[in-house]
């Protein structure tokens, strides 16, 4: 069990007056329960004393069985004929947990505008008015507490747990980053590639290091008009086919049992020009004087001027359109620490976040190279290591 991730969100709820936390966010149940769940109807009751209790479907008991660290299981029917209404369940669930215990000060997860997924990513059950109705008829209305700032400082430093599926997760992208890089060739289509590296990080990264579940998400722009614009926080990947010279730009996320990595690179069909060759060259050198300014104590304004001031003295900050990194663990992206112009963020030891500088020319096409990067006691760690180059 994630002990000290259990330790350190007691002594959080502690200072905060508060006697239990009410989680269905998958993230959330992942960092207090360790199970991943399946969809998105667990509820994960963590208090300030005693047991916890998580409250599941039936057709997940198996999965949790395996995952979940010692907590009282309280499982209801679903998805099945007869089954009912899950809310019904759910509803005489939270009051039976209730019933026994003393909670007057009740935090739930009242503004999380961003989420991470359950497995199946096809579709996601966001708590919303009926979930804090339920919590509210069963706790009080005026008990309960909005601890969504909480929850948030409390994930961005990660314990050596986490930080260990972490170096899993970046371990298995190189797997996808390896693929890419050996497949751009002219005549190659983004949906190919991003087909190509999907499928090798489901096949060579389930099982690693006893990973039980394993998926990507690749995204894949090529040639001029797509990549130039890549600095979007998103890539549609099309059946326009590589030529000769063109950049294939890939935007990877993997989740490895619930924890995140987030890699960018790029790669050209068939020789580099010298000039593509001097835009990636800045950009190794950006980030890594931005990876140099990572330590304790820095801020995210810190991290993000080194790494600019590079592509500026190089005449190119104009075109480094986007920040250089967000938080990333429990989530593709974590809204702290943001590694942005004036951002205040202190950078803690255990914090991870992605490091990416970028530029995106118009007649050139684009190059961002992007790796997750852990604050340590003594500076900082790669997470993930892989050839940052244009060719195979």
């Amino acid at each position: 069990m994630n002990t000290e991730r259990m330790d350190r969100m007691r002594t959080a709820m502690e200072m905060q007056g508060l006697d239990v936390l009410v989680c269905r966010l998958p993230e959330n149940v992942l960092m207090l329960s360790g199970y991943w769940p399946l969809c998105g109807w667990v509820f994960f009751l963590f208090p300030l004393e005693g047991k916890p209790i998580c409250i599941l479907p039936d057709t997940e008991k198996h999965e949790a069985a395996a995952e979940l660290w010692d907590s009282e299981c309280s499982i209801y029917p679903f998805g099945t004929i007869g089954a009912g209404n899950q809310f019904e369940h759910i509803g005489n669930a939270l009051r039976e947990a209730a019933g026994s215990r003393d909670w007057k000060r009740v935090g739930y997860e009242g503004n999380f505008e961003s989420i991470a997924p359950a497995w199946n990513a096809a579709e996601l059950y966001i708590p919303a008015r009926r979930t804090y109705a339920h919590i509210a008829e069963v706790f009080g209305e005026d008990n309960l507490v909005d601890a969504t700032e909480l929850i948030c400082v409390q994930r961005a430093c990660k314990t050596p747990y986490e930080i260990q599926k972490l170096q899993v997760v970046n371990d298995i992208s190189c797997i996808g980053l390896e693929t890419f890089m050996n497949t751009v060739r002219p005549g190659k289509t983004g949906v190919e590639l991003s087909a190509a590296v999907e499928s090798s990080v489901m096949t060579g990264g389930t099982g690693y290091h006893e990973a039980r579940r394993v998926r990507a998400f690749a995204q894949v722009a090529v040639g001029t008009a797509e990549t130039s614009i890549a600095y979007r926080p998103m890539e549609i990947s099309t059946m326009r086919r590589l030529e000769s010279g063109d950049i294939a730009l890939l935007e990877l996320a993997v989740v490895a049992d619930g924890f995140w990595s987030d890699r960018t690179r790029a790669c050209v069909a068939g020789v580099p020009t010298a000039q593509q060759v001097e835009i990636n060259d800045i950009l190794k050198i950006a980030q890594n004087e931005a990876i140099e300014a990572v330590k304790s104590g820095s801020t995210g304004g810190d991290v993000d001027r080194a790494a600019r001031r590079i592509v500026e003295d190089a005449g190119h900050v104009k075109h480094f359109v986007h920040i250089t990194g967000h938080g990333v663990g429990f989530g593709y992206h974590e809204s702290l620490p943001l590694i942005a112009p004036e951002s205040r963020d202190v950078l803690q030891a255990g914090m991870v976040h992605s490091v990416e500088p970028g530029i995106y020319f118009p007649e050139l096409g684009g190059i961002r190279i992007e790796d997750d990067v852990l604050v340590t006691e003594n500076g900082r760690e790669v997470l993930g290591q892989f050839g940052r180059d244009l060719e195979q």
